[in-house]
Protein backbone atom coordinates (compact mmCIF):
# COMPACT_ATOMS: atom_id res chain seq x y z
CA UNK A 1 0.00 0.00 0.00
CA UNK A 2 1.34 3.55 -0.93
CA UNK A 3 1.05 6.59 0.98
CA UNK A 4 -1.50 8.15 -1.39
CA UNK A 5 -4.04 5.38 -0.73
CA UNK A 6 -3.28 3.19 -3.70
CA UNK A 7 -2.92 -0.43 -3.11
CA UNK A 8 -2.02 -3.50 -4.83
CA UNK A 9 -2.21 -7.55 -4.81
CA UNK A 10 0.91 -9.06 -7.79
CA UNK A 11 1.23 -12.79 -8.32
CA UNK A 12 4.83 -14.45 -8.27
CA UNK A 13 5.18 -13.21 -11.85
CA UNK A 14 4.52 -9.66 -11.23
CA UNK A 15 0.81 -9.89 -12.44
CA UNK A 16 -1.84 -7.69 -11.20
CA UNK A 17 -4.25 -9.72 -9.16
CA UNK A 18 -6.42 -6.18 -7.13
CA UNK A 19 -5.33 -3.12 -7.84
CA UNK A 20 -6.58 0.47 -6.53
CA UNK A 21 -5.64 3.23 -9.19
CA UNK A 22 -2.41 2.82 -10.77
CA UNK A 23 -0.93 -0.72 -10.31
CA UNK A 24 1.63 -0.36 -7.53
CA UNK A 25 4.62 -1.94 -8.67
CA UNK A 26 7.42 -1.79 -6.42
CA UNK A 27 10.60 -3.66 -5.47
CA UNK A 28 9.50 -6.04 -2.37
CA UNK A 29 11.34 -4.99 0.48
CA UNK A 30 9.79 -7.65 3.22
CA UNK A 31 8.56 -11.34 3.54
CA UNK A 32 5.71 -11.87 5.58
CA UNK A 33 5.36 -14.58 8.61
CA UNK A 34 4.82 -18.47 6.88
CA UNK A 35 0.93 -18.17 7.82
CA UNK A 36 -2.12 -19.15 5.75
CA UNK A 37 -3.55 -15.82 4.43
CA UNK A 38 -6.71 -15.16 3.49
CA UNK A 39 -7.59 -11.86 1.52
CA UNK A 40 -10.51 -10.05 1.92
CA UNK A 41 -9.83 -6.77 0.04
CA UNK A 42 -10.59 -3.58 1.74
CA UNK A 43 -11.50 -3.25 4.50
CA UNK A 44 -14.39 -0.64 4.59
CA UNK A 45 -15.63 0.46 7.39
CA UNK A 46 -19.19 1.96 6.05
CA UNK A 47 -21.38 -1.17 7.49
CA UNK A 48 -23.83 -1.31 4.08
CA UNK A 49 -20.50 -1.52 2.02
CA UNK A 50 -18.95 -3.69 3.88
CA UNK A 51 -21.71 -6.52 3.40
CA UNK A 52 -21.09 -6.26 -0.21
CA UNK A 53 -17.63 -6.07 -0.08
CA UNK A 54 -15.27 -7.25 2.87
CA UNK A 55 -18.11 -9.66 3.99
CA UNK A 56 -18.24 -11.09 0.63
CA UNK A 57 -14.62 -12.53 0.65
CA UNK A 58 -15.33 -14.23 4.00
CA UNK A 59 -16.80 -17.52 2.38
CA UNK A 60 -13.79 -19.74 2.55
CA UNK A 61 -13.53 -19.58 6.39
CA UNK A 62 -17.08 -21.72 6.57
CA UNK A 63 -15.19 -24.61 5.72
CA UNK A 64 -11.26 -23.84 6.33
CA UNK A 65 -9.04 -26.93 7.58
CA UNK A 66 -6.07 -26.61 9.22
CA UNK A 67 -4.76 -23.66 11.37
CA UNK A 68 -7.03 -20.20 11.36
CA UNK A 69 -5.80 -18.07 8.74
CA UNK A 70 -5.26 -14.16 8.91
CA UNK A 71 -6.95 -11.67 7.41
CA UNK A 72 -5.25 -9.59 4.38
CA UNK A 73 -6.80 -6.21 4.04
CA UNK A 74 -6.15 -2.62 2.48
CA UNK A 75 -7.09 -0.47 5.27
CA UNK A 76 -8.89 3.20 4.80
CA UNK A 77 -7.22 6.09 6.94
CA UNK A 78 -3.69 6.88 8.58
CA UNK A 79 -2.25 3.92 10.36
CA UNK A 80 -2.31 5.91 13.55
CA UNK A 81 -5.89 5.57 14.25
CA UNK A 82 -6.43 2.15 12.42
CA UNK A 83 -6.56 0.24 15.30
CA UNK A 84 -9.19 2.67 17.12
CA UNK A 85 -11.22 2.97 13.57
CA UNK A 86 -11.46 -1.19 13.82
CA UNK A 87 -12.65 -0.89 17.27
CA UNK A 88 -15.35 1.01 16.72
CA UNK A 89 -17.17 -0.83 14.35
CA UNK A 90 -19.06 -3.43 16.44
CA UNK A 91 -20.49 -4.97 13.22
CA UNK A 92 -17.44 -5.99 12.57
CA UNK A 93 -16.30 -7.27 15.87
CA UNK A 94 -19.60 -9.25 15.89
CA UNK A 95 -18.55 -10.84 12.61
CA UNK A 96 -15.46 -11.98 13.33
CA UNK A 97 -16.09 -13.18 16.74
CA UNK A 98 -18.28 -15.92 15.01
CA UNK A 99 -14.99 -17.35 13.59
CA UNK A 100 -13.35 -16.97 16.34
CA UNK A 101 -11.41 -14.70 15.20
CA UNK A 102 -10.62 -10.72 16.88
CA UNK A 103 -8.94 -7.79 15.21
CA UNK A 104 -5.15 -8.73 15.85
CA UNK A 105 -6.26 -11.44 13.60
CA UNK A 106 -6.63 -8.67 10.60
CA UNK A 107 -3.04 -8.10 8.52
CA UNK A 108 -1.95 -4.94 6.37
CA UNK A 109 1.27 -3.98 4.92
CA UNK A 110 2.80 -0.57 4.63
CA UNK A 111 5.50 -1.89 2.50
CA UNK A 112 6.04 -3.92 -0.48
CA UNK A 113 5.82 -7.64 1.24
CA UNK A 114 6.20 -11.15 -0.02
CA UNK A 115 3.20 -13.25 1.32
CA UNK A 116 4.24 -16.91 1.18
CA UNK A 117 1.29 -18.88 1.46
CA UNK A 118 -2.56 -16.43 0.33
CA UNK A 119 -5.78 -17.87 -0.93
CA UNK A 120 -7.27 -15.18 -3.28
CA UNK A 121 -10.64 -16.02 -2.96
CA UNK A 122 -14.07 -14.58 -5.50
CA UNK A 123 -16.59 -12.18 -3.78
CA UNK A 124 -19.65 -14.06 -2.96
CA UNK A 125 -21.32 -10.99 -3.88
CA UNK A 126 -20.98 -7.91 -6.44
CA UNK A 127 -23.44 -4.92 -6.08
CA UNK A 128 -25.77 -4.42 -8.26
CA UNK A 129 -24.68 -7.36 -10.23
CA UNK A 130 -24.90 -10.83 -8.52
CA UNK A 131 -25.08 -12.94 -5.77
CA UNK A 132 -23.64 -16.53 -5.20
CA UNK A 133 -25.62 -19.13 -2.91
CA UNK A 134 -22.54 -19.58 -0.29
CA UNK A 135 -23.20 -15.77 0.60
CA UNK A 136 -26.46 -16.88 2.13
CA UNK A 137 -24.88 -19.84 3.43
CA UNK A 138 -22.14 -17.13 5.14
CA UNK A 139 -24.72 -14.97 6.33
CA UNK A 140 -27.34 -17.62 8.13
CA UNK A 141 -23.69 -18.84 9.93
CA UNK A 142 -22.77 -15.53 11.22
CA UNK A 143 -26.86 -14.92 12.46
CA UNK A 144 -27.27 -18.11 13.55
CA UNK A 145 -26.55 -17.01 17.05
CA UNK A 146 -28.81 -13.63 16.92
CA UNK A 147 -32.14 -14.79 16.82
CA UNK A 148 -34.00 -17.77 19.15
CA UNK A 149 -36.51 -19.39 16.18
CA UNK A 150 -39.05 -19.97 19.42
CA UNK A 151 -39.68 -16.27 19.09
CA UNK A 152 -39.31 -15.42 15.37
CA UNK A 153 -42.42 -13.45 14.56
CA UNK A 154 -43.43 -12.92 18.23
CA UNK A 155 -44.13 -9.36 18.26
CA UNK A 156 -47.22 -8.13 16.35
CA UNK A 157 -46.42 -4.41 17.12
CA UNK A 158 -44.66 -3.17 13.93
CA UNK A 159 -41.51 -1.42 13.66
CA UNK A 160 -39.99 1.79 12.00
CA UNK A 161 -36.05 1.90 11.24
CA UNK A 162 -35.20 5.27 11.42
CA UNK A 163 -32.55 7.52 10.08
CA UNK A 164 -33.47 10.68 11.72
CA UNK A 165 -30.52 10.50 13.90
CA UNK A 166 -27.90 9.63 11.66
CA UNK A 167 -25.13 12.44 10.76
CA UNK A 168 -23.86 11.22 7.85
CA UNK A 169 -24.38 8.21 5.28
CA UNK A 170 -25.67 8.00 1.45
CA UNK A 171 -29.49 9.55 1.17
CA UNK A 172 -31.47 10.87 4.10
CA UNK A 173 -35.09 11.98 4.34
CA UNK A 174 -35.62 15.67 5.03
CA UNK A 175 -39.35 15.78 6.85
CA UNK A 176 -38.94 11.83 8.44
CA UNK A 177 -39.18 13.02 11.44
CA UNK A 178 -42.75 14.00 10.28
CA UNK A 179 -43.59 10.88 8.97
CA UNK A 180 -42.02 9.05 12.31
CA UNK A 181 -44.71 11.00 14.29
CA UNK A 182 -47.29 10.04 11.89
CA UNK A 183 -46.67 6.18 12.19
CA UNK A 184 -45.86 6.77 15.78
CA UNK A 185 -49.35 7.89 16.35
CA UNK A 186 -50.96 4.66 13.81
CA UNK A 187 -49.12 2.33 16.81
CA UNK A 188 -45.58 1.99 15.15
CA UNK A 189 -42.35 1.92 17.33
CA UNK A 190 -39.52 3.89 16.36
CA UNK A 191 -36.19 2.34 16.38
CA UNK A 192 -32.96 3.98 15.26
CA UNK A 193 -30.54 1.12 13.87
CA UNK A 194 -27.11 2.88 14.38
CA UNK A 195 -27.67 2.66 18.08
CA UNK A 196 -27.98 -1.13 17.77
CA UNK A 197 -25.32 -3.98 17.21
CA UNK A 198 -25.64 -6.08 14.58
CA UNK A 199 -27.02 -8.75 16.66
CA UNK A 200 -29.43 -6.56 18.42
CA UNK A 201 -30.71 -5.66 14.84
CA UNK A 202 -30.98 -8.98 13.64
CA UNK A 203 -32.75 -10.10 16.80
CA UNK A 204 -35.28 -7.12 16.10
CA UNK A 205 -36.06 -7.93 12.55
CA UNK A 206 -36.50 -11.93 13.56
CA UNK A 207 -39.03 -11.21 16.26
CA UNK A 208 -41.25 -8.28 14.69
CA UNK A 209 -43.89 -9.21 11.94
CA UNK A 210 -43.66 -6.31 10.46
CA UNK A 211 -40.70 -4.19 9.71
CA UNK A 212 -41.21 -0.03 7.86
CA UNK A 213 -38.02 1.90 7.09
CA UNK A 214 -37.12 4.18 4.31
CA UNK A 215 -34.79 1.87 1.87
CA UNK A 216 -31.16 1.64 3.40
CA UNK A 217 -28.53 -0.32 5.01
CA UNK A 218 -30.38 -1.44 7.81
CA UNK A 219 -32.40 -3.83 5.39
CA UNK A 220 -29.19 -5.41 5.22
CA UNK A 221 -29.38 -7.13 8.06
CA UNK A 222 -32.50 -8.91 7.12
CA UNK A 223 -30.24 -11.75 5.62
CA UNK A 224 -28.70 -12.55 9.19
CA UNK A 225 -32.03 -12.85 10.68
CA UNK A 226 -35.12 -15.55 10.15
CA UNK A 227 -36.41 -15.95 6.89
CA UNK A 228 -39.35 -14.51 5.67
CA UNK A 229 -38.49 -11.43 6.80
CA UNK A 230 -41.42 -9.07 6.19
CA UNK A 231 -40.48 -5.75 4.88
CA UNK A 232 -42.32 -2.03 3.76
CA UNK A 233 -39.62 -0.06 2.28
CA UNK A 234 -40.04 3.54 1.45
CA UNK A 235 -37.70 4.53 -1.65
CA UNK A 236 -36.38 7.83 -2.88
CA UNK A 237 -37.16 6.94 -6.42
CA UNK A 238 -39.90 4.84 -8.62
CA UNK A 239 -36.70 2.34 -9.07
CA UNK A 240 -35.03 0.16 -6.06
CA UNK A 241 -31.37 -0.22 -6.26
CA UNK A 242 -30.84 -4.05 -6.83
CA UNK A 243 -29.06 -4.71 -4.07
CA UNK A 244 -31.86 -4.92 -1.85
CA UNK A 245 -33.24 -7.65 -3.87
CA UNK A 246 -30.43 -9.61 -4.29
CA UNK A 247 -29.99 -10.02 -0.77
CA UNK A 248 -33.82 -10.36 -0.36
CA UNK A 249 -33.81 -13.30 -3.00
CA UNK A 250 -31.36 -15.21 -0.52
CA UNK A 251 -33.46 -15.67 2.82
CA UNK A 252 -36.78 -15.69 1.03
CA UNK A 253 -37.25 -11.45 2.74
CA UNK A 254 -40.68 -10.50 1.60
CA UNK A 255 -40.10 -7.05 0.71
CA UNK A 256 -42.41 -4.66 -1.01
CA UNK A 257 -40.55 -1.04 -2.07
CA UNK A 258 -42.46 1.99 -3.11
CA UNK A 259 -41.65 5.41 -3.65
CA UNK A 260 -43.60 8.36 -2.75
CA UNK A 261 -45.44 10.21 -6.48
CA UNK A 262 -43.86 14.17 -6.15
CA UNK A 263 -40.53 13.55 -4.15
CA UNK A 264 -37.79 15.67 -4.56
CA UNK A 265 -34.23 15.41 -3.76
CA UNK A 266 -31.39 17.53 -3.35
CA UNK A 267 -28.10 18.32 -1.73
CA UNK A 268 -27.69 17.76 2.34
CA UNK A 269 -24.10 18.03 3.85
CA UNK A 270 -23.26 14.80 5.13
CA UNK A 271 -24.80 12.83 2.47
CA UNK A 272 -24.68 11.76 -0.96
CA UNK A 273 -28.08 13.21 -1.55
CA UNK A 274 -31.35 14.41 0.59
CA UNK A 275 -35.45 13.36 -0.41
CA UNK A 276 -38.43 15.00 0.61
CA UNK A 277 -41.90 13.64 0.66
CA UNK A 278 -44.83 16.33 -0.53
CA UNK A 279 -47.03 15.07 2.42
CA UNK A 280 -45.29 12.50 4.95
CA UNK A 281 -48.62 12.24 7.23
CA UNK A 282 -50.62 11.17 4.02
CA UNK A 283 -47.44 8.82 3.49
CA UNK A 284 -47.37 7.80 7.02
CA UNK A 285 -51.07 6.72 6.70
CA UNK A 286 -50.74 4.24 3.24
CA UNK A 287 -47.80 2.67 4.70
CA UNK A 288 -49.66 1.74 7.99
CA UNK A 289 -52.44 0.30 5.53
CA UNK A 290 -50.14 -1.62 3.77
CA UNK A 291 -48.30 -3.42 6.43
CA UNK A 292 -51.80 -3.69 7.74
CA UNK A 293 -52.61 -5.57 3.94
CA UNK A 294 -49.23 -7.21 3.88
CA UNK A 295 -50.22 -10.27 2.93
CA UNK A 296 -52.46 -9.43 -0.02
CA UNK A 297 -50.53 -6.75 -1.22
CA UNK A 298 -49.92 -7.78 -4.69
CA UNK A 299 -53.36 -8.18 -5.10
CA UNK A 300 -54.66 -4.92 -4.07
CA UNK A 301 -51.62 -3.13 -6.05
CA UNK A 302 -52.92 -4.97 -9.29
CA UNK A 303 -56.29 -3.92 -8.29
CA UNK A 304 -55.37 -0.14 -8.03
CA UNK A 305 -53.37 -0.15 -11.20
CA UNK A 306 -56.41 -1.51 -13.00
CA UNK A 307 -58.88 0.86 -11.97
CA UNK A 308 -56.65 3.77 -12.50
CA UNK A 309 -55.86 2.67 -16.10
CA UNK A 310 -59.44 1.64 -16.93
CA UNK A 311 -60.79 4.73 -15.17
CA UNK A 312 -58.30 7.35 -15.96
CA UNK A 313 -58.28 9.34 -13.37
CA UNK A 314 -57.73 8.65 -9.54
CA UNK A 315 -61.28 9.32 -7.05
CA UNK A 316 -60.50 11.10 -3.66
CA UNK A 317 -59.97 7.85 -2.05
CA UNK A 318 -57.46 6.77 -3.91
CA UNK A 319 -55.34 10.01 -4.28
CA UNK A 320 -53.80 9.28 -0.44
CA UNK A 321 -53.35 5.46 -1.68
CA UNK A 322 -51.73 6.64 -4.85
CA UNK A 323 -48.70 8.70 -2.91
CA UNK A 324 -46.76 5.27 -2.75
CA UNK A 325 -46.24 3.42 -6.04
CA UNK A 326 -45.50 0.11 -6.40
CA UNK A 327 -41.48 -0.55 -7.47
CA UNK A 328 -41.57 -2.68 -10.42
Amino acid sequence: MTTDGRWGLLDAAGNTIEASGEPVVSEVTDCAEDRPTLYVGPLITHYGHFLFGTFARLWPLLTWDGPKPRLLCHPLGPPEIRRETWAALPFLIEILSRFDMTLDDLATFERPTRIPRLMVPGPSLREQDFVHDVHGTLARFVGQPFWDPALVDTESRPVYLSKTRLGTGISRLRNEQVLCEALERGGVDIVYPESLRLSQLVRLLSERRMVLGTAGSAFHAAVFAAPGRRILGLNWAAHINANFLLLDALNGTQARYYSAIGAETGEEAGFHFDWSLPDPTAVAVEMLARARAFDTLDTRDAEEDAVRRHAGRVSPLQRVGRWLRRQI
